[in-house]
């Protein structure tokens, strides 16, 4: 992971000033593009989120109530580790897991060692085209901050367009205070990494607001989660004609 990520910090200034990150300065492509063509370190990324994403998935299952949800989808599930953890803790409930080939390669090991290769469906594909329909709540974890406002809009609008009236979407992010705390230097770290590596960003409350209203969804919750400044998220559809 270091071998990618820290020939962008090199140029951060360039960044900051810019508001372009350095990855594509410095490797030519795009950070996904980059995976794409470089199976091992695609690889190795997907080990490095999957490990990261234990905490939460350790938590998640009990701070928020999935006993009336169906069918439970994970946009951007990568290897599945946080679907995993929800449908182990309810067992009448089915997944959906959704990411590129790429990100989906360590899925099928995962599932079977959880013994959910059942009640999980793999579903492959470009979450900016669409995300799979049939599900009643969507999980998103650590995908939005990759990303600009425009494009978490897309990725949120297309969650929208599939989400029944009564579902839910689950973004799980970590949130920036509304004023800049001292306390807090590791998540304005992280947003840093965003701009350098990936050309995301960290959000506060109100931004993430913003990105869910032009979506068509209204946050009801914010919750703390544990980890590095991670908050459960909780948004509905916005009633067609209400603004």
């Amino acid at each position: 992971m270091e071998e990618m990520m820290q020939p962008g910090w090199e140029h951060l200034v360039d960044s900051v000033r810019s508001g372009n990150t350095s990855f594509e300065k410095v490797f030519g492509q795009d950070f996904f593009s980059y995976l794409h063509e470089n199976p091992e370190r695609s690889a190795g990324f997907n080990q490095a989120m999957s490990r990261a994403t234990e905490s939460t998935a350790a938590v998640l299952p009990e701070a928020f109530d999935f006993a009336r949800f169906a069918t439970i989808a994970d946009v951007g599930g990568g290897d599945g580790t946080l679907l995993a953890a929800v449908l182990r803790e309810y067992p009448s409930a089915n997944g959906i897991l959704h990411d590129t080939e790429d990100g989906l390669a360590q899925a099928p090991e995962t599932l079977r060692r959880h013994g959910l290769v059942d009640r999980c469906t793999l579903a492959p594909g470009d979450f900016f085209a669409s995300v799979p329909e049939g599900a009643d709540v969507y999980l998103i974890k650590s995908i939005l901050h990759d990303w600009s406002d425009q494009q978490c809009v897309e990725i949120l609008a297309h969650c929208r367009q599939v989400l029944p009236a009564d579902g839910r979407v689950l973004i799980i992010e970590p949130v920036l205070p509304e004023v800049v705390d001292p306390r807090s230097v590791g998540l304005y770290l992280g947003d840093l990494n965003m701009l350098v590596n990936w050309g995301g960003r960290e959000r506060t409350r109100q931004e993430f607001d913003e990105v869910c209203r032009q979506a068509g969804l209204e946050i009801l919750s914010v919750v703390p989660l544990g980890g590095p400044g991670f908050c459960l998220i909780e948004a509905k559809a916005i009633a067609l004609g209400v603004a």
